[in-house]
């Protein structure tokens, strides 16, 4: 994942001296919004950040549900603002105690003529996702559900099965996530994806419905598991759309912990293949801490058929193991199709110490 600048601060965790009365005192207060609601797992902004925010709903009493680096909060809106797009152009004032944006673009206008404005009806999908990112997290999990909220659960157990099955395996946990449920059901119905294994997504084994979600209050105990479970994976799903990347927790076979995360590079000119086309390059990054090796870095980069692999341990006895086997190593590359276009490896500067 792309780490966060050095000053920039998280919103649920950090804030700024300057006070609400101080803002209000500094700044045209019509064109002040604070923010109701945030997710648990809240993107990192900066007091004097610029950014867009895009209009997901209107939910009455002057409140806007948005979308904002992929991420939903309820802002409310000043009297008498009106909106001139469904995109909004905002600046962050304040951090603490409330989250607070300025309007950039016009703050209060004066509203169009009457013969030509046009009432917005959000779409039933879209007020249908305003819920799911909106429900809140209640109870002891609600951290650990925000920490975890990104990755997605691992089924392997490489110590039992050959790579060849391993590989099968995560390329299956890949497909049954739920990230490409959508696209999964327009194969579907174009006779490209088969139903069992459309059956076996997250998103089919739920049994949500609008009539569900409107008497959400009447049935928490039935309808907010499964609204918290669905909200995950919309958020996930808008995550994958803005990173390029999926992140997997779980282990690799009992006992063993292990992190993953594979990731699509952006496209560049000078990656291409004979038509002209940009090669897709894919990383890929695992953790694990091993009982006899220790713990343990890899990245794997994929440029076509070309393999660069870099490992970081924490012991050093475990760097030179590794650089020992490396024919090993490239002998298995080259068994399987591929070429190892570079090996490195180091010991983590934190263990070095």
């Amino acid at each position: 994942m792309i780490p966060s600048l050095p000053n920039a601060v998280s919103t649920a965790s950090q804030g700024t001296a300057q006070t609400l009365n101080q803002l209000r005192t500094s700044v045209d207060t019509s064109r002040l919004l604070e923010a109701l609601s945030q997710p648990d797992s809240a993107p990192s902004l900066m007091v004097g950040e610029l950014l867009t925010a895009k209009v997901a709903d209107q939910l009455g009493n002057n409140q806007l549900a948005v979308l904002i680096k992929n991420a939903l909060f309820t802002l409310s809106l000043p009297q008498g603002t009106h909106l001139p797009s469904d995109t909004l152009n905002l600046k962050v004032v304040s951090l603490s105690p409330t989250l607070t944006f300025q309007l950039q673009d016009g703050g209060k206008e004066t509203p169009p003529p009457q013969d030509s404005s046009v009432a917005v009806k959000l779409s039933t999908a879209s007020r249908y996702l305003t819920t799911l990112l909106s429900t809140p997290r209640e109870g002891a999990n609600a951290a650990e559900a925000g920490a975890t909220a990104k990755h997605l659960p691992l089924q392997l157990d490489a110590g039992e099965h050959p790579p060849e099955q391993l590989a099968k395996q995560l390329q299956l946990n890949v497909k049954q996530s739920g990230l490409f449920y959508e696209s999964h059901l327009k194969d579907f119905s174009n006779g490209l994806h088969p139903l069992e294994q459309l059956k076996q997504e997250p998103q089919a084994k739920l049994t949500l419905t609008m009539q569900a979600l409107d008497e959400g209050q009447k049935n928490n105990n039935v309808v907010k598991p499964q609204l918290q479970e669905l909200g995950h994976l919309v958020q996930r799903q808008l995550d994958g759309l803005e990173q390029r990347t999926v992140q997997f927790q779980g282990l690799a076979w009992p006992g063993q912990l292990m992190e993953m995360q594979i990731q699509q590079e952006p496209m560049e000119n000078e990656r291409q293949g004979d038509g002209q086309e940009d090669i897709p390059v894919w990383n890929t990054s695992l953790s694990l801490a091993l009982p006899a090796l220790g713990g343990m870095g890899v990245r794997v980069r994929l440029v076509g058929q070309s393999v660069q692999v870099s490992f970081k341990a924490d012991d050093e006895d475990t760097s030179q193991l590794i650089r020992q086997h490396a024919a090993r190593l490239r002998d298995g590359m080259e068994a399987a199709g591929l070429t190892l276009a570079g090996l490195a490896v180091s010991q983590n500067e934190s263990a070095a110490e």
